[in-house]
C-alpha cells in the first residue's frame, strides 16, 4: 500500500540528442531501474514519432508517466512533469540514475532546486540552491 502522497516533486529532463535509437536505450535503462527499485505495473516503452514513454507505479510516488518529447528546434528530448511523493528517496535515486545515463535533470521540492548532470569525467554532479530568495520570502 502506498503511504499518503503529500509533497509535490517537480522535475525536468533534457537530453541533447537526435538519435532516437540511443534515446530509446536510455529510456529502457530508466524503465529497468524503475523495476529494480521495486516499481509495480511497469509498462513497455511506447515510441511515437516525437515521444518515448512508459508508466510505472513508483514506490512512495504512485503511478507516474515518464515521457520524453523531441524538440526539433533544440535537437533535444525534454520532459517537464511533477509527481506527488510521500518520500524523496526513491524518486531522488531515480533522478540520479537518469543523470548517470546522460539526462540533465532539474528538480524542485521543499523550496530547493537541484540539478544533476554528468561532468567531463563522467561523474554525476549535484548542485543545490534555494528556488527563491530566502531574504525576501
Amino acid at each position: 500500500m502506498i503511504s499518503q502522497l503529500n509533497v509535490v516533486y517537480a522535475y525536468s529532463w533534457h537530453l541533447p540528442s537526435s538519435d532516437v535509437a540511443n534515446v530509446q536505450l536510455i529510456m529502457e535503462a530508466v524503465r529497468a531501474y524503475c523495476i529494480e527499485l521495486g516499481s509495480a505495473e511497469v509498462s513497455t516503452l511506447v515510441i511515437d514519432a516525437d515521444s518515448i514513454q512508459f508508466t510505472a507505479v513508483v514506490p512512495n510516488a504512485g503511478q507516474h508517466e515518464f515521457v520524453l518529447t523531441f524538440l526539433p528546434e533544440e535537437n533535444a528530448w525534454s520532459a517537464n512533469s511533477w509527481v506527488r511523493v510521500s518520500s524523496f528517496r526513491d524518486i531522488s535515486e531515480m533522478m540520479h540514475h537518469a543523470a548517470t545515463l546522460g539526462i540533465q535533470v532539474r528538480t524542485m521540492f521543499a523550496g530547493m532546486e537541484m540539478r544533476y548532470h554528468k561532468n567531463a569525467q563522467g561523474e554525476v554532479e549535484v548542485e543545490q540552491r534555494y528556488a527563491f530568495d530566502p531574504g525576501t520570502f
